[in-house]
């Protein structure tokens, strides 16, 4: 694993180390069970052990990073249990959000949602798995924005940075890129229509495709032993 950085903020060398880290996990570039080698990493990103360790210490508190005494710092394994919350939590949430969404979007939110579903097939057709993520997340955000329930977008955000590691596994393992972000148009076009139980039943459809898929790839036997990294 190589981390892309020419250089490092030197202002606040911490959090600079830790976005680096943080992005490179929620984009699959770390796999779940990875070891992370303190040494080789600081002498790759050319910064003190310092810096580093306080970079490890807030992904820990966001649950990405976990310390395992006398074995070292590993990126988080999640359980069978904690990815059926996650999505569990994210379809209620994202249920009632489409609901206030279908009775507040406007044409102009319907023509920005047209917009990034485009970018997002566009970006899918040529293969860029990076940017399909991220056009992905986006097109949820809009949703969340035209629903306009503060509490419901910012329970969302609380846990997208666990969301965005399990979406960038479904988009490593479709077989097709734009056939796996399908469903997305028929929640636009649901939305368009104002066809409530079309849209919330694409959007179960939808999850329960990616718990299944992340599941099979993230959850593994007993006895697996976790990767290294430098």
């Amino acid at each position: 694993m190589a981390l892309n950085i020419s250089s490092l903020e030197r202002s606040n060398l911490a959090e600079s180390v830790s976005d680096l880290l943080r992005e490179s996990i929620v984009n699959g570039q770390i796999t779940p069970g990875t070891h992370l080698i303190e040494a080789d990493i600081a002498k790759q990103l050319n910064v003190s052990r310092g810096p580093l360790r306080e970079a490890f210490r807030i992904l820990e508190k966001e649950g990405l990073l976990e310390n395992r005494p006398g074995r070292g710092t590993y990126v988080s394994q999640p359980s069978e249990r904690y990815i059926k919350e996650a999505y569990s939590l994210r379809g209620i949430l994202e249920e009632e959000a489409f609901r206030l969404a279908v009775k507040n979007r406007t044409e102009a939110d319907l023509n920005q949602l047209e917009n990034a579903l485009e970018e997002m097939f566009n970006a899918a057709k040529s293969g860029a798995e990076k940017e399909v993520l991220l056009l992905d997340i986006a097109f949820h955000r809009l949703i969340w924005g035209i629903a306009d329930h503060h509490l419901i977008q910012a329970s969302l955000e609380a846990i997208i940075t666990r969301l965005k590691m399990y979406i960038a596994v479904q988009t490593k393992i479709y077989d097709d890129l734009s056939k796996g972000i399908a469903d997305h148009r028929i929640i636009l076009d649901a939305l368009r229509t104002r066809n409530e139980d079309r849209g919330i039943e694409a959007l179960r459809q939808h999850l329960q495709l990616a718990i299944e898929m992340v599941l099979k790839y993230l959850v593994k036997p007993n006895g697996d032993q976790p990767n290294s990294t430098g």
